[in-house]
């Protein structure tokens, strides 16, 4: 076997077809929640919250900031996964593909950022599943500083410097400070998140789909087992990086939708959370769905791929070699002969194993929202 691996590995231009699988699921979830799942909870704030608890409000804001830091971190080591693949020895087709295909996907998600931009449309946002203005009255309760100045009050030794609301200021370029601003600034980071979610779960996806990368046929098949064998390898590390994805994203989901809870009234907190633990067990499922779509196809044709090589390798297919004298005929191929020889290069992952380790990446969280199905 060459110990260089050959160079200009492809990967068929119909294998960038499974990105639109996790493109098609977004659509599908932009289209369920507000036409028929519960997209405005008929809620009102004075029903549900104790505004004498209004100080809660910063625990849920420290958390959330928290859970984004960590998706923030989780999504720049996608993006760094995904350029590491494409600086690999692939064909200059194979990574026009890639870059095309990476923006495309980026469209729709563009799309629903800029339409819930438009205030003349009465758009639906994720929060609105927690109530008619509920996230609007608990954000009422904290403040943002960009949107403060300093005031001093008093004489002497008496004076104080305290922060107080100036309309004055601008929370981003182009964006004067509201009468609320921190819920301007929450929906500017929802924004941000629904961004950051295309630009993460897609790089994951291409970055998996660069993993079906193959040389030319005349390629030693030692070597052409050797290259899968560390595109498995690839395929699995973005595999775990989905499950970070996933868990991150799951967490990130459940500190704002928990953010408005420590502010509930005691008699409506049971119920409140029931909804908020179904909301969050639909969240789980999409964003499952997310990586199945993406990942299931990938490792399939891999799967694929390794038996082909090993049956390349014991010559299955081609005519019945001829007995030699003394020796008898040659032993047909065998499964334990394919298994041995998959094992031996790295290739033994199967399609059993490939499903279940898609299960093992979404089974903690969807097992942590079995209780959403408890009677109310």
């Amino acid at each position: 076997m060459s110990s260089k691996p050959s160079r200009h590995r492809e990967v068929h231009p119909a294998c960038f077809l499974i990105v639109a699988l996790p493109v098609i699921t977004f659509w599908v979830n932009g289209w369920v929640v507000p036409n028929i799942g519960v997209p405005l909870l008929d809620v009102a704030p004075e029903r549900l919250l104790d505004s004498d608890k209004g100080y809660a409000e910063a625990a849920g804001r420290n958390k959330f900031l928290g859970a984004l830091l960590f998706f923030v971190v989780i999504v720049i080591v996608a993006v760094i996964a995904f350029a590491a693949e494409m600086l690999r020895p692939l064909s200059r087709a194979t990574k026009a593909w890639a870059l095309v295909v990476f923006v495309a996907a980026q469209v729709p998600v563009w799309q629903e950022v800029i339409q819930q931009q438009d205030d003349s449309i009465a758009n639906w946002r994720s929060y609105h599943q927690l109530g008619d203005g509920v996230m609007e009255q608990v954000l009422s309760y904290g403040d943002v500083r960009l949107c403060q100045t300093f005031q001093t009050t008093g004489q002497g030794e008496a004076r104080v410097e305290r922060f107080v609301d100036d309309p004055d200021k601008t929370l981003f370029p182009g964006q004067p400070c509201t009468d609320n601003p921190a819920m301007q600034l929450f929906r500017s980071l929802i924004d941000f998140i629904i961004l950051l979610s295309g630009i993460g779960v897609v790089s994951l996806v291409l970055g998996v789909i660069l993993s079906l990368s193959r040389s030319p046929d005349h390629v030693p098949l030692e070597e052409r087992a050797f290259e899968h064998g560390m595109n498995q390898k690839t395929a699995r590390k973005f595999l775990y990086l989905a499950g970070l994805m996933l868990s991150s994203g799951m967490f990130l989901a459940m500190t704002w939708m928990h953010w408005p809870l420590p502010l509930v009234e005691e008699k409506q907190l049971d119920l409140y959370e029931s909804v908020v633990n179904a909301t969050l067990f639909y969240y789980g499922v999409f964003y499952t769905l997310l990586i199945v779509t993406g990942f299931g196809p990938v490792m399939y044709l891999a799967a694929r791929r390794s038996e082909a090589l090993a049956m390349e390798n014991l010559g299955a297919g081609q005519p019945m070699a001829q007995p030699v004298p003394g020796k008898g005929a040659p032993e047909p191929p065998t499964v334990s002969a394919i298994e041995k020889w998959k094992a031996a290069h790295g290739l033994r992952i199967s399609m059993t194993e490939a499903i279940q380790a898609l299960l093992a990446t979404t089974s903690p969280l969807l097992t942590a929202f079995a209780g959403s199905f408890s009677p109310v």
